[in-house]
């Protein structure tokens, strides 16, 4: 016959056991706190965005420069002055509006609309020492807000620039545009052409 084990010792067995297994548990848990990796554990891990996805000031400065201008529209990098101030296209040559004068234009062309206008008396200065070429000149006119290509009124009083103006001496155009007297302010663009600088006058002219 067996004899009996205390209840006491198995109690204490017991407690040893238990305790064993808690400090193992405890090992693991420090070795690897997030617990080991397997591939079927279906957790998904947030990827890290790539540098290339978000901009640099850089590319985002030549972004908005590249934008086109506005067909029609004198470019927004074109020097600028007053109706009445005298501009320098190129050394030795300038330009003003001699006149400013408000007409009442009439249409003899196809294309051409009759109305209120505005006749642009622009005169050229030469003093580069030799003749200067004006057969590439143009004028071109817009008007309001938006800049609206004015329409020229070629029959009804306009007179180009001439071919050339000699050394010293100045030469005048005379160029007519139909500009509505509501839509006013105005832009007056010149290029005289042969790598002149483009200028453009703009502000309301007198009545």
């Amino acid at each position: 016959m067996l004899s009996q084990v205390p209840r006491s010792r198995l109690y204490v067995a017991a407690a040893v056991g238990a305790v064993v297994l808690v400090s193992v548990a405890v090992a693991l848990l420090v070795r690897n706190p997030s617990g080991p990796a397997t591939a079927g554990s279906g957790s998904t891990v947030a990827a890290a965005p790539s540098p290339a996805a978000i901009p640099s000031e850089k590319e985002s400065a030549s972004a908005s420069e590249s934008v086109d201008e506005e067909p029609g529209k004198p470019s927004k990098g074109d020097r600028s002055v007053g109706l009445k101030a005298e501009a320098t296209t190129a050394p030795g040559v300038t330009a003003r509006l001699a006149r400013i004068d408000s007409v009442r234009a009439t249409a003899s062309l196809p294309g051409e609309v009759g109305g209120p206008a505005l006749a642009i008396t622009v005169k050229v200065k030469n003093q580069t020492g030799k003749k200067l070429s004006l057969a590439l000149g143009v004028v071109n006119a817009y008007y309001g807000p938006e800049r609206t290509p004015a329409v020229s009124v070629a029959s009804d009083g306009e007179v180009p620039f001439p071919a050339s103006v000699a050394a010293g001496e100045s030469a005048t155009g005379v160029y007519v545009f139909q500009i509505p007297e509501e839509s006013r302010p105005v832009r007056v663009e010149l290029d005289l052409g042969n790598g002149a600088d483009v200028v453009v006058f703009k502000g309301r002219p007198q009545r």
